[in-house]
């Protein structure tokens, strides 16, 4: 067998998989596998601009694409991506059926291999094959219905890659708003140090580090690991354990409130010592709880690692909670002077 009949048995086996060709004829799948071509991008490369033609489509056969917003963010002048694209997922294929230009560019944030399916293709798939027009309705008015009915597409999704190309809120948004029930996992010398279960867009469990609940969420996004991450359209081997007692939100509302602390992380680390700076408890040596009930566990536990001094780094580190929740239960206890330096 030649390297180019091993080439299209692969993709014949990728289409079946893929969004838009999974219930294809195999009449179909030959055809595209023969006549379609693939390339590969690397990061930072755009693959189409808002305002292009729309004569082609694309598949995803490996890595990931990210569209990206419209509009710049006024601060830093970039447009922020609003959604990722993994293996066996497909766009262009509104902009090739109603010949509009695209509404949006997309770019590759870190290396993917595409495959394209041009107009001449799409068009004789279209006029030969009516197996694959009819398929092709079916798949567009399931979207239109969930649309419509404001339900999360259901379509399974397959992402990889490494943190420092991707936005994290953005990949996590993206497994919310598609309903996606699996497991993301982070990796980082190929050692697990983060996981998220998701369960129909909803985070089931969360875990970072000693971190669990929503604890693991917020600090993910305060101490971001330059890790690489997975995430697998499957079930939970950890599912039959039920969900995390410590995750006390819906999903989107956590992610949003995990922004927003980490925004506000930086404003409160100011007001306490640097990491290396030593501490102690103070001189009446009684423990008096906090009245905000939020960080009153929190600094309970800090409280009582200060049996021996300790830096604000390794109470940071060694806390159960986020950095955020830490850092607002250490000020408490130096402006009560319940802690002082050592």
């Amino acid at each position: 067998m030649s390297d180019d009949s091993f080439e299209e048995v692969d993709d014949i086996g990728f289409l079946r998989e893929a969004e838009l060709f999974r219930n294809m004829p195999e009449e179909v799948l030959r055809a595209v596998s023969a006549q379609a071509k693939t390339v590969t991008l690397n990061s930072g490369e755009t693959v189409v601009k808002r305002g292009d033609a729309g004569d082609r489509v694309f598949v995803v056969k490996s890595g990931m694409v990210e569209v990206v917003s419209p509009t710049e963010v006024k601060d830093t002048g970039e447009a922020p991506p609003l959604f990722y694209l993994g293996k066996g997922e497909c766009f262009g294929e509104l902009a090739i059926l109603t010949e509009s230009p695209r509404h949006a560019d997309v770019r590759v944030p870190e290396q993917a291999q595409l495959m394209i399916i041009e107009r001449d293709l799409f068009d004789e798939l279209m006029k030969n094959y009516a197996g694959f027009a009819s398929q092709l309705c079916v798949i567009l008015a399931h979207r239109l219905v969930k649309w419509l009915q404001g339900l999360p597409m259901d379509d399974k999704k397959e992402l990889e890659g490494n943190l420092q190309f991707f936005d994290l809120a953005t990949i996590v948004q993206t497994l919310i708003s598609s309903g996606q029930t699996g497991v993301m996992t982070l990796t980082l010398a190929r050692e697990p140090v983060a996981k998220l279960t998701f369960h129909s867009g909803n985070i089931f469990r969360a875990s970072y580090a000693n971190r669990t609940g929503d604890e693991a969420v917020h600090h993910l996004f305060q101490v971001p690991p330059q890790a690489d991450f997975r995430f697998s359209s499957s079930e939970d081997e950890d599912k039959g354990k039920g969900p995390d007692p410590g995750i006390t939100v819906p999903a989107m509302a956590l992610m949003m409130d995990s922004v927003r602390l980490q925004d506000e992380l930086s404003v409160l680390r100011e007001q306490i010592p640097p990491d290396g700076a030593s501490l102690k408890r103070g001189a009446s040596g009684d423990f008096t709880p906090p009245a905000d009930s939020e960080i009153r566990k929190t600094a309970q536990a800090l409280w009582t690692r200060l049996e021996k001094p300790a830096t604000v780094g390794e109470l940071m580190d060694e806390s159960t909670s986020c950095h955020y929740h830490a850092a607002l239960a250490l000020l408490g206890l130096l402006e009560s002077k319940q802690v002082q330096p050592a």
